[in-house]
């Protein structure tokens, strides 16, 4: 199959603007892995062009920084609301300015979409993203970090109520069949690891040993990647036995609600004693047949599932359902694993082809749901697919129903929906597990069967022990399925001082059920101060615990005002927010040296109205210099005269008289009030707003 690959595309002719340069620097600390990623294209356009940026990345993946630098012009993107962003951004390019906008794509979380709006001709450009991420880690306490590089085209299926993206830029994309690259192309990474040693160089990743006794060593390598294929970072976590604390304290700006309190991050592995490691269970092995899984796919997912057939228990149950446009079912129901029963389902592993269209996952799944589990067992089911589909969120809700029923979920090969494979996962209480085309399957599939076994830890609540004056919030609100020796990472935050004083032992109590057994795990740790590094002002682990956050509320349905709210206080994406771009250096320099920002959003008219005080004048505050593009000191510093109200109101007259003339008749009366008010106030108001024009470079009107 050829894969989806990602670039920047003009949205008029479908051209991709050709990719000259990638740069990626990976720095990883522990768990954490902090990205910064610079694509460096050029147009060979004669004139201007609006283009689309579409990239891959992984769902959990927390985006908080974006700019796009333009022949020496940065723009810098912040969240908003997505409507509101959407609005800016097209009125900014309907006027001719350079503006950017940037979203998850529709119905797909792990697929970002920037747009670029006049993009000069034979401009160069380079866009800049940062985002940190969590490390996946195994429970044999093997981490892997993903650096994706291919994009698979999303199948609609006709099952679905989820309706195929609207939008234009998106719609371009999924019909190309790859990044225009100059001749002269290259991606480049650069990888810090803390603790690193003895590293190991191969095609498609690296390897490296880390030392929990050596963190404060540093190890880099850099790398020219190939193209087209997803490039990993292996690390074999050594002398991590020990529970993991970092304390990240909050910002000074004490009105950022979620970015001035203190974040704990707790990685530990539970080992609970007297776990009942196997109950009954009735395991379901729903496999991808579409087009998409062709080759190297299909055979591993065939290893998979051979792996998995020959390690079942003997007292369970099985069925598999092979699914693609359509869905078969081995047995009509469920069968006991036994002699019999495995000789029919290894003939139809060895027969397995990707033969069956396309890729409708719901409906196999709504059949399993709906026969009765029989006596005490529970459903296991593994989903095995390369995750290319737009209705994730009916799947993950569909899951998220089920009762005494855990899924486990394979994203098989490059480029897989990472969004499919880590929500349907979390919302059915079970592990996700990512199978590149160039892995061995074995300890995996081992993996996810001794989870798969285990009666996990369930309905899990946290009582934590931390100094006096200090309460915690756990993130997310509502812990996730906890698996006997899995690698465990907690988010929580700290209200109250956290001073140096109290810094000392802390401990938190884990309590769960196993079936019908309730169970205690108890951990012990120091809380301590964090150590000072370039990475603080960043505040990744807030980052983390936010994205964490923002995931649990969209599986939950949550109030979309409330994840609004998160998003941008934190400046990470959801489904209900945007990044739109800021230009740092859009300012046109006019009469003594002034200069105003070009803002013609009749929201931003309306905005200036509604600031106007009952007598017809305007102050000079931070909120009507932010409507007008600038700041309050220059505004007063540019003043002709000694009453600054005076000056304001001139500014606002002549503000609405250039950016809103051909709506004048909505704010005549506004002008007339603020005129009059004027002529009061000065012995004579065309002075000063013959100034006001000048400063916005607005010639005077016969009318003033």
């Amino acid at each position: 199959m050829s894969h989806q690959n990602y670039g920047l595309i003009s949205i008029d002719t479908g051209y991709f603007v050709p990719l000259q340069r990638i740069d990626v620097q990976v720095s990883i600390n522990g768990l954490i892995a902090s990205v910064k990623s610079e694509l460096h294209y050029v147009s060979d356009k004669d004139e201007n062009t609006e283009t689309v940026f579409v990239f891959p990345l992984d769902s959990d993946a927390a985006v908080y920084e974006f700019e796009a630098e333009i022949d020496g012009r940065t723009i810098v993107a912040e969240v908003q609301e997505k409507s509101q962003a959407k609005e800016t951004y097209q009125d900014a390019v309907a006027s001719g300015y350079t503006a950017v906008y940037m979203s998850e794509a529709d119905n797909a979380g792990d697929i970002f979409r920037l747009k670029l709006g006049n993009l000069p001709a034979k401009a160069a450009a380079r866009l800049t993203l940062r985002y940190v991420q969590e490390v996946d880690v195994s429970s044999d306490k093997i981490g892997t970090f993903m650096l994706p590089r291919a994009l698979n085209p999303r199948y609609v299926p006709k099952c679905s109520s989820q309706n195929s993206p609207s939008d234009a830029s998106f719609r371009i994309h999924t019909i190309q069949s790859g990044v225009t690259y100059c001749p002269d192309f290259t991606m480049n990474l650069n990888a810090v690891i803390a603790g690193g040693t003895r590293m190991v160089d191969l095609t498609t990743k690296w390897e490296f040993d880390v030392l929990a006794e050596k963190m404060d060593e540093m190890i880099s390598s850099s790398k020219q990647l190939d193209n087209g294929i997803d490039f990993s970072i292996v690390l074999h976590y050594k002398g991590f036995e020990q529970p993991g604390v970092v304390l990240e304290t909050g910002s000074a700006d004490k009105n950022n609600p979620f970015l001035s309190t203190d974040v704990l991050m707790v990685n530990f592995s539970p080992d609970f004693e007297n776990l009942e490691n196997q109950v009954p269970c009735e395991f379901v092995i729903i496999i991808d047949c579409s087009g998409s899984m062709m080759g190297s796919r299909m055979e591993k997912a065939k290893e998979t599932l051979l792996l998995i057939l020959k390690s079942l228990p003997v007292n369970c149950k099985f069925n598999i359902i092979r699914f693609g446009s359509g869905f078969s079912s081995l047995f009509l129901e469920s069968s006991k694993y036994d002699e019999n029963s495995l000789k029919v389902a290894m003939q139809l592993q060895k027969n397995l082809q990707a033969d069956m269209g396309g890729t409708e996952i719901l409906k196999p799944l709504e059949n399993v749901f709906k026969n009765r589990l029989s006596g005490c067992h529970s459903r296991q089911i593994f989903l095995l697919t390369d995750g290319a589909v737009y209705n994730v969120p009916e799947l993950v809700q569909l899951v998220r129903k089920q009762k005494n029923t855990r899924v486990f979920t394979f994203g098989m090969g490059d480029g897989c929906s990472t969004e499919l494979i880590r929500d349907v996962a979390k919302a059915g209480n079970g592990k996700a597990t990512f199978v590149k085309d160039s892995d061995r399957l074995q300890s995996k599939v081992m993996s996810v069967l001794k989870a798969s076994i285990q009666s996990g830890i369930t309905d899990v609540t946290l009582t934590w022990s931390l100094p006096t004056g200090c309460t915690a919030i756990n993130v997310p609100e509502n812990v996730p399925a906890i698996f006997d020796g899995e690698m465990f990472i907690l988010y929580c935050i700290i209200s109250g001082n956290v001073e140096e004083s109290l810094f000392g032992k802390s401990s938190v109590v884990l309590t769960g059920h196993a079936g019908d057994k309730t169970l205690d795990y108890k951990m012990n740790f120091v809380l301590g101060s964090k150590k000072q590094t370039d990475a603080d002002n960043l505040y990744p682990i807030h980052r983390l615990a936010a994205k964490a956050s923002l995931t649990e509320m969209e599986i939950s349905n949550v109030k979309e005002s409330l994840m609004v709210s998160l998003s941008t206080t934190t400046n990470i994406t959801c489904k209900y927010t945007a990044f739109v771009g800021v230009d740092k250096h859009s300012k046109e320099i006019v009469a003594k040296g002034f200069s105003v920002k070009k803002q013609t959003e009749k929201g931003v008219m309306m905005q200036l109205i509604e600031i106007q005080t009952f007598d017809g004048s305007w102050q000079l505050t931070d909120n009507f210099s932010k409507i007008l593009g600038n700041t309050m000191e220059q505004l007063r510093r540019e003043s002709p005269v000694v009453d600054i109200d005076i000056w304001a109101t001139a500014l606002a007259v002549a503000f609405l008289r250039k950016n809103f003339l051909e709506q004048r008749e909505e704010w005549e009366m506004v002008e007339k009030k603020a005129l009059k008010w004027l002529s009061i106030k000065t012995n004579d108001d065309k002075d000063v707003l013959q100034e006001a024009s000048k400063i916005l470079s607005l010639p005077i009107n016969d009318f003033c």
